[in-house]
């Protein structure tokens, strides 16, 4: 069984057993990590697309089908696909206007395969050939409010972080734009709507949305993870109540999946508060906590791992089985970790790979020599494969 871990790509997977196959995106590139029986330990038995800061990855055990999508501008970003398990890649552009690439995600439609891809500036591509080309779903600028939507550090433009879909009504599509909206289509892409109930004056950011989780028993009720906390709909976005604020144990969540048996058992990861917070508080404070009521009381689910964790959740994994659950996670400071009994506890799988990061997030975490060792590592790379020689920016 095999699946990915990274800050914006296929979070959930199911299978007829534990893994034996993580793919990591870190900001160079995928690691390979292999075992050979749930009881043995993980191995690093490859790397790929080593010169690229690798934002999402996804896969398609059946067919064999990898998507990587970068960070990053020109030769540096890209979306790049595999048909043979990452054994080769090729870039896959056709009908992409930007290389700067969020996140990735996979919608089946009985025996269809659907791809999504967001990116920066903020734009939804589709496509029904597995990647081969894209289709760009544009009227979801056509939305009022888009006047207002940025991002905070420089150059100020916002993105699409991440989608979701409807679970049983085909073609309803959910995507969020950091900062900016919680859209929502219920007919393919051809109209949007915004969800902006959530949205107060009193809210840190303005609509800072990361992620959605759909309950599959009443996709009435969904979650949504923000810069403010957790939000809890029952009425399918039409009002919202505030389960979880900045003041809370992971105020700045990112991570959010629902028990895929009991989808009122939420799992919720990330940050204690903001990025712009890490360097004065000392660190990211980040947690993994677990609610068994639908998100009303919360406990910590982190027996195992360091206290406090260095760096920052940066990426989870959630893989389900008959009898089983796992959950992987990936860090800023380049710790991956593993829980095999659906976060009861945690061990370390390995330590001082590259950086797993939502675009600058690791820099909050580097010394300034630090910084320096890794521009350059990533120059020389990069004149290894005889890319541009320029230093390698992408947004925080």
């Amino acid at each position: 069984m095999k699946a990915c871990l990274s800050p914006n790509g296929q979070l959930r997977s199911t299978g007829d057993g534990p893994l034996d196959r993580l793919f990591v995106a870190t900001i160079r590139g995928i690691l390979v990590f292999d075992r050979t029986s749930p009881d043995a330990p993980w191995r690093e038995t490859g790397r790929m697309i080593e010169h690229k800061h690798i934002s999402s990855l996804l896969i398609d055990e059946a067919t064999g089908l990898m998507l990587a999508g970068c960070h990053g501008r020109g030769e540096e970003g890209g979306l790049f696909r595999s048909e043979d398990d990452g054994a080769s890649w090729e870039p896959a552009m056709e009908g992409m206007a930007s290389g700067h690439v969020y996140c990735v995600d996979l919608e089946r439609r009985g025996d269809e395969i659907i791809l999504y891809a967001g990116t920066e500036p903020p734009a939804l591509y589709q496509s029904r050939d597995l990647g081969r080309s894209w289709r760009d779903l544009a009227t979801l600028r056509d939305v009022p409010g888009t006047e207002h939507w940025i991002f905070p550090p420089p150059p100020h433009i916002a993105h699409v972080k991440t989608v979701a879909f409807h679970p049983d009504q085909p073609g309803t599509i959910y995507a969020l734009v950091e900062q900016g909206a919680l859209l929502r289509s219920t007919d393919d892409g051809a109209s949007w709507i915004e969800l902006a109930g959530y949205s107060s004056k009193d809210d840190s950011f303005y609509r800072d949305v990361h992620r959605v989780a759909i309950a599959r028993r009443d996709p009435n009720r969904i979650h949504l993870a923000t810069g403010d906390g957790l939000y809890f709909s029952a009425d399918g976005g039409a009002s919202w109540e505030h389960q979880q604020k900045r003041t809370d144990r992971v105020g700045y969540p990112d991570a959010l999946f629902l028990d895929p048996i009991d989808d009122g058992t939420v799992y919720m990861g990330g940050a204690g508060d903001a990025p712009e917070t890490w360097r004065v508080a000392g660190g990211a404070h980040a947690g993994f906590i677990v609610s068994r009521d639908g998100g009303r009381t919360w406990a910590e689910a982190m027996n195992g791992l360091p206290s406090p964790l260095p760096g920052n959740i940066e990426a989870m994994a959630m893989h389900g089985w008959n009898g089983g659950l796992a959950f992987y996670a990936g860090t800023a400071v380049g710790d991956l970790y593993g829980s095999e009994d659906g976060g009861g506890n945690w061990r370390l799988i390995a330590g001082g790979l590259p950086p797993i990061s939502k675009a600058r997030h690791y820099r909050h975490f580097l010394s300034a020599d630090a910084k320096f060792a890794l521009e350059e590592k990533g120059r020389e790379e990069r004149r290894a494969e005889g890319l541009a020689d320029r230093e390698y920016h992408t947004n925080a």
